[in-house]
């Protein structure tokens, strides 16, 4: 009988040699390869806390978001202060798509080639945070929805539009105009400059509601971007630069905050196109008044360092609200009894004379229905700054979130004007 061991001892030299040969060409390759085509993983190489990925909404298709309905805003308080009023922003959310995403896109990219570079401009130190903002996006959008968006060997395609969009370098357009076209949102971005403080370098804000342009704001301090803000220098001012320093990547927040119109433009609504001393026309129906949501993210890049603030309106109409507890009571509230600046700058002094009869027929109704008592007192909902029947544990399953009031109201709408 031959002795087998030093067959495969004999064997395992060339092995182990081959073995070897592999790992280090493993290692040699890995070392040499770039590490910017997945910036991501990377950057979790590194140590860096990022925000986590988002979950994929896998039966969200271009189909379905025709009648999709986003998360329920609500962001109505009392008592009213001048708060930044933030939350932590669940990653899922940075993006939201809903059955408007048609209509804010096309709207947007044509307020952009009327206005030029008025809503939409960068400065050369922006370029960086710019590209890393797109390709952020494009990521983001990818994993979120994979039934809207899809990655291919130029760039991705837009299921919902139909756009096949080339993302190779150098761009064919601003990348600004790639980011209008891709979201809902509006785009602001800051970066700090040597001397530790945040400066506005680029911005694509085609949607802002109440004529912000960007020239007088580009290279500007957040001081001056935010001069006209109430109680900005009596109350924002050092919390919000000591707290945009100290902002990380891996703390994303939201906000919302809110006014009153009677129409849908997203470059700007009528109450801020009236003039001084103008006030809403008698002959608005009360069914065309809308809650404009300014829906607000603010999140740092790992690359560039530098911030971003997002935004898109959502529009509720007060009648599709008329019978969830408070609105009405809470709307009137505000609109009588908020702070002066804060009355002013929101324009609710052009409609509160004609505003206020429907809102007390609402409220009436709330106590008739048994809704509310006539002797409750207004307060912050619990919900805040939710509608009370979105349930934020429960887990999305790109199903929607419809308003179980809005039937109801289109059938029994008020009949005033």
């Amino acid at each position: 009988m031959i002795d087998p061991t030093p067959f495969f001892g004999l064997q395992l030299v060339p092995v182990v040699a081959i073995l070897i040969w592999l790992v280090y060409s493993y290692l040699v390759k890995k070392r040499a390869s770039p590490t910017a085509s997945k910036p991501v993983a990377s950057e979790k190489d590194a140590g860096l806390e990022l925000p986590p990925d988002p979950t994929p909404l896998e039966n969200l298709t271009p189909e379905k978001l025709k009648g999709y309905d986003d998360r329920p805003w609500r962001p109505f308080r009392w008592p009213y202060h001048q708060t930044m009023s933030i939350f932590k922003l669940d990653m899922n959310h940075w993006l939201d798509m809903d059955k408007w995403y048609e209509r804010y896109v096309n709207e947007k990219m044509d307020i952009i080639r009327k206005t030029g570079k008025e809503y939409c401009d960068s400065l050369p130190d922006g370029d960086d945070a710019v590209e890393e903002l797109l390709e952020t996006v494009v990521n983001h959008l990818i994993m979120r929805y994979p039934k809207l968006f899809v990655k291919t060997h130029i760039g991705l395609d837009n299921l919902v539009t139909g756009e096949k969009m080339d993302l190779r370098k150098p761009f064919k357009e601003p990348p600004l105009h790639y980011l209008a076209r891709l979201t809902k949102e509006d785009f602001y971005i800051v970066k700090k400059r040597e001397d530790g403080r945040h400066y506005l370098v680029a911005a694509v804000v085609p949607a802002p509601g109440g004529f912000f342009g960007v020239q007088n704001k580009m290279g500007q301090h957040l001081d001056v971007i935010h001069h006209e803000v109430p109680y900005y220098e009596e109350k924002l001012k050092v919390s919000m630069e000591r707290w945009f320093a100290r902002m990380k990547p891996a703390d994303p927040v939201e906000r919302a905050s809110w006014f009153i119109c009677w129409d849908h433009e997203l470059l700007c609504n009528g109450i801020y196109a009236l003039g001084p001393g103008e006030t809403v026309p008698d002959d608005t129906s009360y069914l065309k008044y809308n809650v404009r949501v300014c829906r607000q993210t603010l999140r740092r890049l790992p690359k560039s360092q530098a911030i971003i603030f997002s935004n898109h309106p959502i529009f509720y109409s007060i009648e599709e609200m008329k019978d969830e507890p408070f609105v009405p009571s809470m709307l009137k509230k505000v609109v009588l009894e908020g702070p002066e600046k804060i009355l002013k700058y929101k324009g609710f002094e052009k409609c509160d004379q004609h505003l206020i009869p429907y809102l007390d027929r609402l409220i009436q109704r709330q106590i008739d229905l048994g809704i509310i008592q006539a002797d409750d007192p207004v307060r912050t909902r619990p919900s805040y700054p939710f509608a009370d029947w979105y349930d934020p544990n429960e887990k999305h399953t790109g199903n929607g979130y419809a308003n179980p009031f809005y039937k109801k109201a289109q059938e029994e709408p008020e009949k005033m004007h």
